[in-house]
């Protein structure tokens, strides 16, 4: 996040001789000082008063800007910087700074413009690449948001993060052939992953195949994040007999969800402070026979920490669809809707865990409010939701959107935490094109949680984006109600959808091409009736499903980590010589 902002920050000018600007010298060093204490109210005040004796401080713009940032105002931000880049229109560090808070703020054209400055002036800045390509892929220009990843890493081909956004791109898109994702992923694991995992010593955990086991949990994500839902069934309802669970927290930023979950696992420890090996010797000091990863490539991963190896078996789940690409990460839990049997891991160097149902346990949040009467029978005509995260919507399912609409002429979609800049004209182009005009589209920007969840009250049916499907919010729908129309392909990214539709009993819900989603959306709007007696029930279905038994999917849960556990048990048996 706009490392060489801080880096100018400590640049000096050789030139300020005048009064007026050693004194604003002396009030922005002082201002540093003050934000490095985590005092902004006095940093801010200096940063004001170093600008009243010299507006062309820029080193005190750039810590407003900082500060507005942290505080996550955008456009405070973007202020600050069109006086830096007033002052200094040439300087590639301000401009990628500037690139990137346009990105945020959601002006993509302007963030590829002055990435492209930046690139003009220094053609081989690594972190002009990278906000070029986020903006690209907001833009969903994916081929060549890969490009320009692939550029970054040309430049900097240490960086792990970058290249850990590189898979996570091809994970979530078809951009190139499984096998060729497969080869990229294994590059990652052999490039930094892999040498760690050479190094590890060997276990001395007893081999004892039926004996209670130590489970560890790693995540960034235990506090308000979707994967709570997910998480907090399994840690309520292990066996405690069978199994002790260990939660190893990278979350920066604990808060009630964090609380919540701390009481549920039988121990707790906080390694965001703590460095990878550092946090291996301590999942080693505590005997965790099986360690799982929550998070795979995406933010606030530690996939080093798996590296070293600290436990016998390693397991990846849950918060990511693809292969962690390392020798170290023995498995990969999933289910035969995600990964078929006849795809046999096909894109994983893990090997497969299928859990019988689903690999998702639901735990509605207790917010959620009651079901309501089915909206299109008072109004008249059906309204369609997305409730994704903007960037998961492509601008393929956009298209069979707009078709939709197009196929049922007083229908309506409601955009949740619907885009703004140029990621809206985009949306509202491809509408266009198809005849369905801005008048029907109802746009609403981001709500606080209480509000959003109010938004499903209002609609009718919601739509899954493709090839990224949603998972969260397919469950939230159905839990308030509201059926879910998705698309299924090939990897375990588009059939998410299909996972959790199928065990709700709603596989007639999954379309396998565009043509069949559109067909399938237009059937059930045709029937409001059937609609909304489906409305009126799925709460209860949803109850009864494998989705909502939180004590059966555990039973199932333990039952894969014993048997890789006896597994591991009789490998070591062997390596030992006393088989």
């Amino acid at each position: 996040m706009l490392k060489g902002l801080l880096r100018t920050l400590k640049r000096r000018s050789a030139s300020r001789t005048d009064a007026h600007g050693a004194g604003a010298a002396a009030q922005l060093e002082q201002a540093q000082e003050c934000y490095a204490r985590g005092d902004k109210s006095a940093a801010a005040a200096l940063c004001r008063a170093a600008l009243a004796l010299d507006s062309r401080e820029v080193q005190a713009w750039s810590l407003l800007a900082r500060m507005a940032l942290d505080d996550k105002q955008l456009q405070q931000a973007l202020d600050c910087y069109a006086h830096i880049l007033a002052l200094q229109p040439d300087e590639p560090d301000y401009l990628v700074d500037a690139g990137e808070i346009n990105r945020r703020a959601g002006h993509m054209a302007r963030a590829l413009e002055l990435s492209e400055r930046a690139l003009q002036l220094r053609p081989r800045d690594a972190r002009a690449w990278q906000v070029r390509g986020s903006a690209l892929e907001e833009l969903d220009r994916l081929d060549e948001a890969l490009d320009c990843l692939r550029h970054e890493l040309e430049l900097k081909p240490g960086n792990i993060d970058a290249h850990s956004n590189l898979l996570f791109l091809l994970s979530r898109a078809d951009l190139l052939p499984p096998q060729e994702v497969a080869a990229e992923c294994r590059r990652w694991g052999e490039l930094y992953a892999d040498p760690l995992t050479a190094a590890a010593p060997p276990h001395a955990n007893s081999p004892e195949p039926e004996r209670p086991l130590r489970i560890g949990y790693v995540s960034a994500d235990f506090r308000r994040h979707a994967l709570a839902y997910f998480v907090e069934p399994f840690l309520a309802h292990h066996d405690r007999r069978a199994v002790r669970s260990y939660c190893y927290s990278n979350c920066k930023r604990p808060d009630e969800v964090t609380a919540q979950l701390r009481g549920l696992a039988d121990e707790w420890c906080d390694i965001a402070a703590r460095s990878d090996a550092e946090a291996a010797q301590r999942i080693r000091a505590d005997g965790i026979d099986i360690l799982v990863d929550l998070a795979g490539h995406t933010a606030g991963n530690r996939l080093l920490l798996f590296a070293r190896k600290p436990a016998p078996v390693q397991i990846t789940w849950l918060g990511y669809w693809g292969s962690t690409g390392m020798a170290g990460m023995d498995y990969r839990i999933s289910d035969s809707y995600a990964d078929p049997e006849r795809e046999s891991g096909q894109g994983y160097r893990e090997s497969l865990l299928r859990l019988p149902h689903s690999k998702w346990c639901y735990l509605p949040p207790t917010a959620m409010p009651a079901c309501n009467e089915l909206p299109a029978q008072s109004r008249g005509y059906v309204t369609f939701g997305s409730f994704s995260s903007y960037p998961r919507v492509s601008n393929q399912s956009m298209r069979a959107w707009a078709l939709l609409l197009r196929r049922l002429p007083d229908a309506r979609l409601r955009i949740v935490g619907a885009p703004s800049g140029e990621s809206l004209d985009r949306m509202l182009e491809i509408f266009d094109a198809a005849g369905v005009y801005a008048d029907r589209l109802d746009l609403v920007a981001r709500l606080p949680w209480d509000a959003y969840l109010r938004q499903y009250l209002e609609v009718d049916i919601a739509l899954d984006p493709f090839p990224m499907n949603g998972g969260t919010t397919t469950c939230e729908a159905l839990w308030m109600g509201v059926p879910v129309l998705s698309r299924c392909g090939a990897g375990g990214v588009s059939r998410s959808g299909l996972s959790l539709l199928a065990n709700a009993g709603l596989a007639q819900l999954v379309a396998d091409s565009w043509e069949a989603y559109v067909d399938i959306g237009a059937q059930l709007a045709a029937d409001l009736p059937a609609l909304a007696r489906l409305r009126a029930t799925l709460r209860e279905r949803l109850r009864a499903s494998p989705l909502l038994d939180a004590a059966g999917f555990t039973r199932d849960l333990e039952a894969l980590y014993r048997a890789a556990w006896r597994k591991w048990c009789a490998g070591s048996v062997a390596r030992s010589g006393l088989c």
